[in-house]
């Protein structure tokens, strides 16, 4: 093996043998570089200590000085530019002679020198350091898990790679309570915050560009759960088998699989060796086959992760065949079971219905390409609550994924010896050290962890934590992204067991440093600041036995870092960058060249009925990455949800950005299109859908105006800093959970424990882009009426003629331009008006619903003219006041959602302080009522055309019967 470049060094210098006795101390040569390190500075690179030399040494003999630099100078970015620099620099700073010597600057006490924290990728010509590349060390076989059902090809990706993540703490016992590993601060605390950037956006991106991902917590916010196992068969679900003629399942010895626990779990109950397996031979045919089928009984309707588990063994086939079937959709899976085994193995995330139908179930068959053996054990659907019971304090009352990963572990299978390292007394200090070793008990065996008996032989070839406590600082301005890696373990050792360099987790944390900074400085027109990368003794870097890294992403202390850390927008900057740093550092350790960035997800989608209304057709457009040349879609995969189903696996269009589908009469469609291409998939884009309610039908043009994506409203204001929840909550991506309770003091005098719990274990419903299906459903349940939908840039680029069209329902939802948002998302900007007021002036009807129509354009004159020219409504303040839910018109009562923090992360958002209109001329009338009587809806009955315009997201009424009924007489007032 090649020796590290900076052993070659120190030989050629000779400097091994510069000691203090040997060296000469003092002179005046000394002063100039102790004036250049004092006042060195980088730009957006800020460290809490003054960079500066430690020492300085002279070899007279061999004409060499010794530079001895701190560690805030050696935890900047190192580049070879940058080195060079230095160098220069410091040569100029000396006397003659001394400005003839060879420099050698030290980092790290003197172990390795400023080159050497050169990132291999970034090296020159060459250069880079064969010990810290896993080289011939790689793995090539089948994946762990694989989506056997994609209609795309990953090629240069992520695939085939196995990484490790989580998002740093969660709820642990301790001193007779459950407790958070930090305070609640700034609305939330690091334990919930940092999930919001990891699970909605991170983890997908991953997978989405072809990697297995593995984490030492619960990743499924469904706290419902259904847990199917042979060893109970009718406890949640069923269970069944079915036998071939020549392979039938048998059982394996007790406690060699896993069994759901009578009672809560202890440190005594280990799941996975409570109960039995099951073993079949595997066959190459594909009839007369031998199958398990897992029928769980789901708790509620909603969104399940969906998890199996077997007992692993060489002799085992690399392809086991899962098929998970989910409302009406079924998706292939295949499974290596030559490794992972007695554990929780994730598949995917679908929609399941409520009870056991048979659309529900997963199915194992005996099916493969290879000989050898297939062997079942339990089934889990969802995340599910806490179990773990601790002391006289019980359980932590909390969803499973808010727990930490010492009873994640527990409940997977992980044993006790990693688990529980203290033997019950310190569960903190067993929750740091179990995420470290569960990587390891899953990777051993692999070839980057080998020679390790027992192990799960995963390919694991990294792990990552994510934290969000990178300091405090008490100016008005950012605090940054800090690193840290431990490039020796508890042993002294400098090398991981395969041989590798522990140098290559420097390399990795100082990429994750450089490319976030970057790209969240691009991004946002910032310079997001740098903080150190620490060489540290942190147990989440010290004992992993892969290249491993802490990136604490920001300061949740820092109210400047929380401004840009709280909005959805900016997770997805900062967890793409991570996503990238991750795909191009895998790529240059095993010499896979170049990469492909995944494609961001496509604009402008549209779906537009033909004249007859019996076929759709489909639009979009690509979305450039300013950032990221290579991240150019070269294809597209149209997802379709048929009634009330799940979404398919997707139909590949090629690189078209127009595809045409037949309608079935009286079934309703919905669409979503991804872009693809080499390096993977993009995040979905809005979803469109249609409906065909016969030839000759009105048909009503669905816009969807909602994209706005928010963190919660701000206060700034003399010595009062935060976040206000109670005046707007903001709008996450999906769902979150990130919001421990409302900030109870603004004041900076108290910067921390500001803020309730009140909201730990809720969640915040927000945009999930689809509330086109709600309205479409509403639609075509009051009858007689055909339906299409485009998204508001779509509308606007006039993808299809507003004239076609009787009804124009323009979906509003909580869209709001706030001060306190990063993007603008106006509710009704000019190109918007200028349609719609055309549309109404050529006699169309119009439906605007939204929670802020009236608010969000009272400022703007041209805005408020449309309202009161074309809407006929004048804003009258808001009903944030009214708590009641009660609405009433159209000769009913029924309630809307007004409570934004929910138990059920499938709740559809709520909409706290919905607008009061008025109506404008004596032809508008006011058509619905809060429930203290101000105005909640305006319908317009002109001659020429027609108007609606509610205060409040019709989507947003709870019951689905009334949606349907308030729709029909809604299209009947706009018809006549």
């Amino acid at each position: 093996m090649k020796k590290p470049r900076f052993t070659l060094l120190l030989l050629l210098l000779g400097l091994t043998a510069l000691t203090p006795a040997a060296a000469q101390q003092g002179g005046d040569w000394q002063q100039g570089v102790k004036v250049y390190f004092h006042n060195y500075t980088l730009p957006g690179y800020r460290p809490a200590d003054r960079p500066a030399a430690d020492s300085l040494r002279a070899d007279d003999t061999g004409h060499v000085l010794a530079v001895y630099a701190n560690e805030a100078f050696c935890s900047q970015p190192f580049t070879p530019e940058s080195v060079r620099r230095i160098y220069a620099a410091v040569q100029r700073s000396l006397p003659a002679p001394y400005n003839t010597y060879h420099i050698a600057i030290y980092a790290k006490g003197g172990a390795v020198m400023i080159e050497d924290l050169i990132p291999n990728i970034l090296r020159e010509g060459g250069a880079a350091d064969d010990t810290r590349l896993w080289g011939k060390v790689g793995y090539d076989g089948r994946p762990w898990v694989r989506n056997a059902s994609l209609p795309y090809r990953i090629t240069r990706g992520l695939q085939g790679r196995h990484l490790f993540l989580w998002a740093s703490h969660g709820r642990y016992y301790k001193r007779g309570a459950w407790q958070w590993q930090r305070p609640y601060l700034y609305a939330t605390t690091e334990d919930l915050f940092t999930q919001s950037f990891v699970y909605p956006y991170l983890f997908p991106m991953l997978e989405r560009a072809g990697a297995v991902v593995g984490t030492p917590r619960e990743r499924d916010y469904q706290t419902a759960e259904a847990v199917v196992d042979n060893d109970a068969p009718a406890r949640q679900g069923t269970y069944a088998e079915r036998n071939a003629a020549d392979a039938r399942w048998s059982s394996s010895a007790p406690g060699e699989g896993f069994a759901m626990p009578a009672a809560l779990l202890c440190d005594t109950i280990h799941p996975f060796t409570a109960g039995t397996y099951r073993r079949v031979r595997a066959v190459r045919r594909r009839n007369d086959l031998a199958t398990a089928t897992w029928t769980p009984a789901i708790p509620r309707e909603g969104r399940y992760a969906v998890y199996v588990s077997y007992a692993a063994d060489r002799t085992n086939v690399p392809d086991a065949r899962y098929t998970v079937y989910h409302k009406g959709e079924r998706t292939v899976f295949e499974v290596n079971q030559q490794m992972g085994g007695s554990t929780w193995v994730y598949l995917g995330t679908f929609e399941f219905a409520p009870g056991d139908p048979a659309d529900n179930r997963i199915v194992l068959s005996n099916h493969s390409d290879f000989d050898g053996y297939v062997t079942a054990d339990a089934v889990r659907i969802g995340g599910g609550v806490g179990q773990d019971e601790r002391g006289s304090a019980g359980t932590s009352g909390l969803p499973r994924f808010l727990e930490a990963a010492r009873y994640y572990a527990q409940w997977a299978g992980v044993p006790d010896s990693l688990v529980n390292t203290t033997d019950g007394t310190d569960d903190y200090a067993d929750d740091l050290r179990v995420r470290g070793n569960m990587v390891n008990w899953l990777a051993a065996g692999s070839p980057y962890l080998p020679d390790s008996r027992g192990g799960g032989r995963v390919p694991f070839e990294l792990s990552l934590a994510l934290h969000s406590d990178a300091g405090v600082r008490h100016d008005r301005s950012v605090f940054g992204s800090l690193a840290i890696a431990t490039t020796h373990d508890a042993a002294g050792a400098s090398y991981y067991p395969a041989g590798l360099s522990r140098l290559a987790s420097n390399d990795l944390a100082s990429l994750l440093l450089q490319n976030v900074t970057a790209d969240l400085s691009r991004t946002w027109g910032i310079t997001w600041t740098r903080r150190e990368q620490w060489d540290r003794n942190y147990a989440e870097t010290r004992i992993p036995s892969v290249p491993s890294a802490i990136l604490e992403m920001l300061s949740h202390q820092n109210y400047d870092d929380m401004r840009w850390g709280h909005d959805p927008n900016f997770k997805f900057s900062l967890a793409r960058a991570v996503y990238k740093t991750l795909l191009r550092y895998s790529a240059f350790e095993h010499g896979a060249g170049d990469v492909t960035i995944q494609p961001l997800a496509p604009q402008r989608p549209a779906a537009v009925l033909s004249d007859d209304h019996s076929q759709v057709t489909l639009s979009w457009q690509p979305q450039a990455d300013p950032l990221e040349p290579s991240a150019r879609p070269t294809g597209y995969v149209v997802y379709t949800r048929v009634g009330d189903g799940d979404f398919d696996n997707g139909f590949a269009t090629g690189n078209v950005t127009r595809f045409t589908q037949t309608l079935r009469k009286g079934v309703r469609y919905a669409f979503r299109i991804t872009a693809v291409n080499a390096g993977g998939e993009s995040f979905p884009s809005e979803t469109v859908t249609a409906y065909n309610a016969g030839e000759g039908t009105p048909v009503v043009l669905i816009v969807g105006g909602f994209d706005r994506l928010s963190g919660p409203a701000r206060v700034e204001r003399g010595d009062s800093l935060g976040f206000d929840l109670a005046a707007d909550p903001g709008v996450p991506y999906g769902v979150s959970a990130a919001f421990a309770g409302r900030q109870t003091d603004f004041t900076t005098r108290a910067p921390e424990h500001n803020t309730s719990g009140q909201y730990v274990g809720s969640f915040l419903p927000g945009n999930r882009f689809d509330d086109c299906l709600l309205h479409g459903r509403a639609i075509a349940a009051a009858g007689g009426w055909s339906y299409c939908s485009v998204s508001r840039d779509a509308f606007t680029a006039d993808v299809t003629p507003a004239s076609r069209y009787r009804v124009i329902d323009y979906i509003l939802g909580l869209q709001a331009d706030r001060p306190y948002n990063l993007k603008s998302y106006k509710t009704l900007p000019s190109a918007v008006r200028t349609r719609l007021r055309s549309y109404a002036r050529s006699g169309g009807s119009l439906l605007v619903s939204g929670s802020f129509v009236g608010s969000d354009n009272a400022g703007d004159p041209e805005a408020a003219a449309f309202l009161s020219d074309v809407l006929k409504v004048h804003p009258d303040g808001s009903a944030a006041t009214d708590p009641s839910e009660t609405v009433t018109g159209l000769g009913t009562q029924f309630d809307i959602l007004r409570r934004p923090f929910v138990s059920n992360p499938d709740a559809h958002y709520a909409v706290p302080a919905p607008d009061a209109i008025l109506p404008v001329g004596s032809r508008a009338f006011s058509a619905f009522a809060y429930g203290a009587g101000q105005g909640a809806g305006v319908a317009y009955e002109g001659k020429d055309y027609r108007a609606v315009t509610l205060g409040f997201p019709f989507e947003c009424i709870a019951d689905p019967t009334v949606r349907t009924r308030a729709m029909g007489a809604l299209l009947r007032f706009l018809s006549r």
